[in-house]
């Protein structure tokens, strides 16, 4: 089975070939898929970004992206990428990321920044310059499906996350909830959400409910396996800090629920 930038590669080729033939007095356009405008990675100044392989495998969650705000925009729009590092005498030498995927996946497109000792601890951090131009227009990819994960690793490499605003426009979030967009891996029919502080304690957070009506259908599903999700989550009234933020999903016909546990910094 061919896969990710492979297949692409078979499907751009034929294409190819396929060009300036008539076939019953009808010519084939000669103007390419996006995703054959865009194949593999490509290196910019601060960033590398394209088309990698799609794994196939799904774990039973993956985290894509965690928003505090997300400006809407337009082609040829140059973007930019907001969080708040906190400084850690424990993880001095912190491996900061900030990386772009699709929430549903389409053309396999990925963006990530290149390293660089310019993070500043404690103070917020702006990517970019992010020009659309260069790969997203190309794709057609939406803005609306667009999704912007920013963190850090330590000396255990356990991913820190830290939630981002991604603008044209500099100016103040439009708001201070937060918005976890995920893929799962298996069916589910209700998701649990809670929040714990670094020492365990269960925060007193307005949870969002997510569960589908199984009154009518005992198997019914909330998400779908392989699809994207994604729900907000308040904790403006938490103080600045690390938090882990645990998914509890209930897949249909088993009593074995599947989980997450994110480990999250929050900023005001």
């Amino acid at each position: 089975m061919l896969d990710g930038s492979q297949g692409v590669a078979k499907v751009c080729s034929s294409l190819s070939a396929s060009i300036g033939l008539i076939i019953a007095g009808i010519y084939l356009s000669n103007g390419a898929p996006a995703s054959c405008q865009v194949q593999g990675m490509q290196a910019f100044d601060n960033r590398v970004e394209g088309t990698n392989i799609h794994r196939n495998a799904l774990q039973d969650f993956t985290l894509i992206a965690v928003h505090r705000d997300f400006q809407l925009f337009k082609q040829n729009a140059t973007l930019r990428v907001r969080f708040f590092l906190p400084r850690l005498a424990s993880s001095p030498d912190k491996k900061v990321f900030v990386e772009a995927v699709e929430l549903q996946d389409s053309f396999h497109y990925f963006m990530q920044a290149k390293s660089t000792s310019l993070w500043k601890d404690e103070n917020w951090n702006v990517f970019g310059p992010w020009p659309t131009k260069d790969i997203i227009d190309r794709l057609g990819l939406q803005a609306e499906n667009l999704g912007v994960l920013a963190g850090y690793r330590g000396d255990d490499d356990r991913p820190v996350y830290l939630p981002v605003d991604v603008y044209v426009n500099e100016g103040p979030p439009s708001t201070q909830t937060y918005t976890l967009h995920f893929i799962t891996g298996q069916d589910l029919q209700s998701l649990d959400v809670s929040v714990t502080n670094a020492a365990g304690v269960l925060m007193n957070v307005a949870r969002p409910l997510l569960k589908c009506n199984r009154t009518y259908n005992p198997n019914c599903k909330l998400f779908a396996a392989g699809s994207a999700g994604a729900f907000p989550l308040d904790m403006s009234s938490l103080p600045a800090g690390q938090y882990h933020v645990k998914l509890l999903g209930h897949v249909p016909g088993s009593l074995t629920p599947t989980s997450l546990d994110i480990v999250l910094y929050h900023h005001h």
